[in-house]
This record gives structure tokens, C-alpha cells and sequence, in this order.
């Protein structure tokens, strides 16, 4: 009989390769997987805490009567992601490769190149989806909380900023806000924020404090690929055409969850049953799950993609345009800002020709 190593083996993936190689590692272990209870490998069930009254006003000399002033109920979830995967390993490869071609060796290699990148469009994407089906759900315009403003250095801080204030406005906590965006995206930020620092320090009797500070929240950049709105999970994952690229999601980690469990982890030695080779097989499930009442804590920024699934061709001639060298036509901020991204010391210098004269 085989032994089962999927607990260990469970451990021994999320130790070992959720740190960094899955960016999407500190969603998969949201706050709110504390709650979950698994019934079995497959099914789940989430407690929901609803309190029935407030106060109210107190008359002296009276006894009230005392009663339970909540409600517990339990919602039942069953994972819909149930994936396996497994592989021969004839012993004279191993042989042959000097070990390379050990079990430890090729689950670590498919774990790098395969199941990371899948869990990581997984969380995403369904996310993406699930943030539609609780807006529908609740009466809601299938695309709230979801923006498709095209994104440039002049507007990307401001588009943060909307999101920021909206999750104020639906009383989602400060603290553990995480901002996810696209490597295009990233830099952008970067760019928009040091032009923003240059003009408050320039200018400061008018600063414009209308735009919150990235240091609020923790920024993930993600490679493109791995961050669309939906994937083709078929056979290991892959990019799909009609799919469209998240700019930026923000969100408050704790408004999902995202059970997994391993239910079998096993290696067969080699036998007549498998043909003399080594069998190994690994089976779970998972899911990604928004809870309703906290549904408001996450917002997406979303762009068509282009022809190479990748980049906005707006982007790329945006970041062409930044980075050429400023002249006699641009403003005093503008060259300063440029002098910033070049690392360029310009201490002491205020007027237009002292700073040009540095442009390199």
C-alpha cells in the first residue's frame, strides 16, 4: 500500500516555494483562512457572525431582559478546483543524469515552472470573476468596482488614490491594503510618484495633498502573463485572447479565502504495474472564495491587451517619451524629474540652463 505524504508535502511547498516564487503567496494565505473548517478534502464550512441589535437607551431602575444578541450560521463551500498530476521516471534515467532526473528534482522543477504560475492566474483571475458574480449577486452593476480608465504617468496616481478613497468610504481597514500591478504599471507608479515628490518640494507653498502616498499600502508587481482576467486551465494554465490585462487590483487582504488541501502524495518504487518505472502522483483541490460582507475590498483597473498579450502600446510610447532628454521646451519640473530618474545631483540649482546643462 502506498503511504499518503500529502500533508508534509503540503508544507513542504508552501515553506519552500510561496516566499519567492508565488506572488500572489500572501492571498493564498489570507487572515480569513483561520475560519475555515474542512469537513472533509473537498468541502469546507465558514462561520458567519451577524450581531442582531445595537444599543439602546438604558431607563434606570428596570430589568431587561436578556437574550442572545447575535447569530451564528455556518455556509458550506466545495472546492471547485480538483487537479492531479503525475509522472513516470524510468531508473536508468536517473542513472544516466547523474540524479538530475530525481522525483525531488522533477517536482521541484514542475512546482517552479508550472504550478506557481498557475496558482498565481488562478488567484487572480478568479478574484476578477468572483468581485462580478458578488456585484451581480447584490443588485449591482456586474463591472462595479472595476475601472477601465486608460492609465498614463499623469493619471495613474490619482486612478490609486480613487480606489484608496472608495475603500475609506466602504470602511475597509487601513492596515493590510495590498496593491498588485502589472510590471508596466509599476513602473509607471514609480515614474508618476518621483515627478510628484519634485513638484511638492518645488512648490511647496501649494502642495497637493489630494493624492495618498504609495507607502500606505505594500506594492506586488506582477509579470503580465500571470495577471488577466482569464486563463485556459485545461492542462496546467495559459494566457487566453479574450482575455483582458488587470492594470492594478487593490486589495484588502482578508476579503477572500483560499482554502487548499493536498488529499494523496505518493511514489510508487518501480513494479510490473508501471512497466519497471518510478510513479509518482500528487491530487488537492482548492478554491478562491470572496466573502460577501467584505466584498468592497478589492478593486481592479483593467486594459484590453494587445496583439502580444502583453503590453499597451500607449505605454511603451508613453515610457519613450519620458525617457527622452528634456530641452528648452520643458518645464522646470519636468527637468528635475528627469534628473531624479537618472539619479543626477542638481543640488543648488534652480534655473532652466543650470539644470540642462547636467542632462547628459
Amino acid at each position: 500500500m502506498a503511504i499518503n505524504y500529502a500533508d508534509k508535502y503540503q508544507k513542504a511547498v508552501i515553506d519552500g516555494f510561496y516566499p519567492d516564487v508565488l506572488y500572489s503567496s500572501a492571498l493564498w494565505q489570507s487572515p480569513s483562512n483561520k475560519t475555515i473548517n474542512f469537513l472533509d478534502a473537498k468541502h469546507i464550512k465558514v462561520p458567519r457572525l451577524s450581531i442582531l441589535s445595537g444599543r439602546q437607551d438604558r431607563e434606570r431602575r428596570t430589568i431587561t431582559q436578556p437574550a442572545a444578541n447575535y447569530s451564528l450560521d455556518y455556509d458550506v463551500y466545495e472546492l471547485t478546483n480538483e487537479r492531479y498530476w503525475s509522472t513516470l521516471v524510468d531508473p536508468s534515467d536517473i542513472d544516466e543524469s547523474n540524479q538530475l532526473l530525481s522525483i525531488a528534482n522533477i517536482t521541484r522543477q514542475y512546482n517552479l515552472d508550472s504550478k506557481m504560475p498557475e496558482k498565481d492566474r488562478e488567484m487572480f483571475s478568479k478574484l476578477f470573476s468572483q468581485r462580478q458574480a458578488v456585484n451581480t449577486s447584490e443588485g449591482l452593476d456586474e463591472n462595479a468596482g472595476i475601472h477601465s480608465e486608460s492609465l498614463d504617468a499623469k493619471n495613474v496616481l490619482h486612478a490609486y488614490d480613487q480606489m484608496m478613497r472608495n475603500f475609506d468610504r466602504a470602511r475597509i481597514p487601513a492596515q493590510g491594503r495590498i496593491l498588485y500591478v502589472d510590471t508596466g504599471t509599476y513602473y509607471m507608479l514609480k515614474d508618476a510618484e518621483a515627478i510628484n515628490r519634485t513638484i511638492i518640494v518645488s512648490d511647496a507653498q501649494n502642495i497637493n495633498r489630494s493624492v495618498r502616498s504609495l507607502d500606505e499600502v505594500t506594492i506586488v508587481p506582477v509579470p503580465e502573463d500571470l495577471f488577466q482576467t482569464k486563463f485556459d486551465f485545461t492542462n496546467g494554465s495559459k494566457t487566453v485572447d479574450d482575455a483582458k490585462q488587470i492594470k492594478m487590483m487593490l486589495i484588502f487582504n482578508g476579503v477572500q479565502i483560499s482554502p487548499e488541501k493536498y488529499d494523496f502524495v505518493g511514489l510508487d518504487a518501480p513494479a510490473a504495474a508501471n512497466s519497471g518505472n518510478w510513479l509518482y502522483y500528487e491530487q488537492s483541490y482548492d478554491d478562491v472564495l470572496l466573502l460577501k460582507p467584505k466584498f468592497k475590498g478589492i478593486e481592479f483597473f483593467v486594459a484590453e491587451k494587445d496583439a502580444d498579450g502583453n503590453s499597451n502600446p500607449a505605454e511603451r510610447k508613453q515610457t519613450k517619451e519620458e525617457d527622452a532628454k528634456p530641452d528648452e521646451n520643458n518645464t522646470v519640473d519636468e527637468i528635475k524629474a528627469y534628473l531624479d530618474k537618472a539619479g543626477i545631483d542638481y543640488a543648488g540649482k534652480t534655473k532652466k540652463d543650470e539644470l540642462l546643462a547636467l542632462v547628459k
